[in-house]
């Protein structure tokens, strides 16, 4: 190849690399598109915690506009960035999908009603940035495993609870969300520490005692109110975005009867409510190929 081709190119090449590095030191968008769908990188979303971002995916070459799920990931309720649960956003994107994979603040430094206010913000932000990224700002849903299945099902049932909204911003915007697709998530704090059957599923309880009050913010006690408060089963009404519940029955970090009871509780309120459970795959639903993923995107083409 001719030299000077090659040194062209390669001057070329760095230039870019720079002009992109320069957009993330300036918070800008420089967006990545790949034939199904375009990722905006590094959307800040919220006035109270300024160093939090979101990446969107949006699907290219939508003719309307289309809901959004945001991608919460999961982690023992420590601060994340979101970037593990890349695959959840790449198949909602693949399959017409927005998504908005984004970072929340988590323990020791701060406790439930943070991580919950940074959730309510991204809602929040997407609604406020729809026309812009083509999104439908009145289908927006949630979804996460684990910790992250914990705060998507907060998110269905503290719609309009104004203890739970923060000062994120964008406050003329709702955090309600329309539908969630909870994967292995605590739903009753109380009960999964008391039930017998429970406990004897959980080898570790113990300890997830201490972490997960670390995350609530008080010693464990069944009457505290803020480890009821953390429980999303005590939040539920008529009134909750639909809900499905995924889980596996050798999941020993999570006892499964946690879906069960909360699908259960919101089926007798009125609620849209259905459970899945895999005999296999633990708590990361290993070996489990595409089905859960699957699922999910069936049941939010079905709710949004």
């Amino acid at each position: 190849m001719n030299r000077k081709l090659v040194l062209y190119r390669c001057a070329l090449t760095t230039a870019m690399g720079y002009y992109i590095l320069a957009q993330f030191a300036l918070g800008g968008d420089p967006a990545n598109s790949v034939s199904a769908y375009t990722i905006h990188r590094a959307l800040p979303f919220s006035e109270t915690a300024k160093d939090l971002r979101l990446d969107l995916y949006v699907p290219n070459e939508a003719a309307q506009p289309v809901p959004c799920v945001i991608v919460i990931q999961g982690g023992g309720f420590l601060p994340q960035d979101g970037q593990r649960f890349r695959p959840f956003a790449e198949c909602l994107a693949k399959n017409g999908l927005a998504a908005a994979l984004i970072s929340y603040r988590g323990r020791p430094d701060h406790t439930y009603r943070d991580t919950i206010a940074d959730t309510k913000a991204t809602v929040r932000f997407v609604r406020c940035v729809s026309k812009q990224y083509h999104i439908d700002p009145e289908r927006i849903g949630a979804t996460g495993r684990s910790a992250g299945g914990t705060l998507a099902a907060l998110l269905a049932v503290t719609g309009g609870m104004e203890e739970f909204e923060g000062d994120g911003g964008h406050p003329e915007f709702s955090s309600r969300i329309q539908a969630a697709v909870a994967f292995a998530g605590v739903f009753d704090f109380v009960t999964r520490f008391t039930d017998e059957q429970q406990i004897a599923l959980q080898p570790k309880y113990k300890a997830k005692i201490q972490t997960n009050g670390q995350w609530i913010g008080t010693p464990f006690s069944a009457e505290d109110r803020d480890w009821l408060n953390a429980s999303a089963i005590r939040h539920v009404d008529k009134g909750d975005a639909p809900t499905l519940f995924l889980h596996c029955k050798d999941d020993a970090t999570v006892p499964w009867p946690q879906s069960r009871d909360m699908c259960e509780r919101m089926k007798a309120a009125g609620v849209r409510s259905e459970v899945k459970y895999y005999d296999t795959g633990g708590h990361g639903f290993s070996g489990l190929a595409e089905g859960p993923m699957e699922e999910m995107v069936r049941f939010f083409r079905e709710t949004l």
